[in-house]
């Protein structure tokens, strides 16, 4: 009879619930951890699931109003820090041997190429010689789809709402914006016509927002046209087509706000986030978080002292 050997099938674990797991313990709970590592706190209890459903294990127990670790928590607690101290000694070590650039690929909504990214990009220069940024333009949605599936490694993008996907790490928030309608300088709304409309050609958040604005204000409208890109887009409400709604001032990039901005509806303000992927260690990009959140803040400045 011929023997059936089986092979058991290997997990590996992934560091960034390894470097969760030692924030808790390091900083004295799950609230310091989320803050230290830049999650939410539901973003850090759900690494600690993740890790107990992979080892069939619980590594934390309600002690009065805290969580202290298990016996189980304690002796995964070591090998954790043994794992993560070895996985940063071979990528230092052979990393610098072997002199590998390593790259970043960054993904930056159109909205806010322009303002930021030449700042951004300035910065980062100095700050690690050794990395380089691979930037890509686009559409928030594209690029957060991009961001799941693998292509990015982390993204500039107006914040959408969705289902918690495990490919992404939660948000770290960098600025509300405030959406303004523009239109060409002279662009008057007729009060009984249509709402003629510029737009991106969908996927589009902006696109999905300015819709759902005006059918609950149950205003007539009417899709004017389809923009493949931000510069497509300028030009069509320059040439006074039609209307649009974008994250930044009017007078900006010379559109004015609608003569009688009365007819249209408010607009909610919108978030912009930074989001990395799942695969990435948060320790690794840190770093980028902190500049571009530095960055962000300098054309905002220069625009408040413009006049309107």
């Amino acid at each position: 009879m011929t023997d059936i050997i089986k092979i058991a099938r290997k997990t590996n674990l992934d560091t960034t619930l390894l470097r969760t797991l030692v924030a808790i313990s390091d900083h004295g709970g799950f609230s310091e951890a989320a803050q230290a590592l830049h999650l939410t706190q539901s973003a850090v209890s759900h690494h600690v699931r993740r890790l107990e459903e992979q080892l069939g294990n619980t590594f934390f127990e309600t002690y009065g109003r805290r969580k202290r670790l298990t016996e189980a928590g304690e002796l995964f607690l070591w090998y954790a820090r043994q794992i993560l101290a070895l996985n940063d000694e071979a990528f230092d070590k052979l990393g610098q041997r072997r002199g590998v650039a390593k790259e970043i690929r960054l993904g930056v909504s159109e909205y806010f190429a322009q303002d930021y990214l030449p700042a951004m990009l300035a910065s980062m220069r100095f700050e690690k010689e050794d990395v380089r940024i691979i930037p890509q333009l686009g559409r928030s949605t594209v690029l957060q789809h991009k961001l799941t599936n693998g292509l990015l490694d982390m993204v500039i993008a107006v914040d959408i709402t969705e289902r918690p996907n495990l490919n992404v790490q939660e948000g770290v928030q960098i600025a509300d914006r405030r959406l303004f309608w523009v239109g060409a300088s002279d662009f008057f709304l007729e009060t009984c016509n249509e709402i003629p409309l510029v737009a991106f050609a969908p996927p589009c958040i902006l696109r999905d927002l300015q819709i759902k604005e005006l059918k609950q204000s149950q205003l007539l409208w009417r899709i004017v046209y389809e923009a493949r890109d931000l510069g497509d887009l300028l030009a069509a409400v320059k040439a006074g087509l039609g209307v649009s709604a974008l994250p930044f001032t009017p007078s900006q990039y010379g559109l004015a706000s609608p003569i009688n901005l009365q007819q249209l509806p408010s607009l909610p303000d919108i978030s912009i986030n930074i989001k990395t992927a799942a695969t990435v260690e948060f320790n690794q990009l840190e770093w980028l978080i902190q500049l571009i959140r530095r960055c962000w803040s300098l054309p905002e400045q220069v625009a408040e002292k413009m006049p309107h």
